[in-house]
């Protein structure tokens, strides 16, 4: 999926600099293992969910209460 929305790019800036604050290395990379595992499973599901599902699994997700 490729979501090129003002939403998403805040989205993954947000993503960096929480990352860029990380000075763990193995933590650094159990990070990027777990968002690897969690990106391929979401596209899996997606693959094979009945269409119109992967907008209910998205409506789901929690929003951010400190914006």
């Amino acid at each position: 999926m490729n979501d090129d929305t003002p939403l998403s790019d805040l989205q993954g800036l947000r993503l960096i600099r929480a990352f860029g604050r990380i000075r763990d290395q193995q933590r650094r990379n159990e990070l990027i293992e777990f968002a690897e595992t969690l990106a391929a499973e979401i596209c899996v599901r997606r693959d094979s969910s009945p269409p119109g599902l992967h907008r209910e699994l998205a409506a789901e997700q929690p929003t951010d209460p400190a914006r």
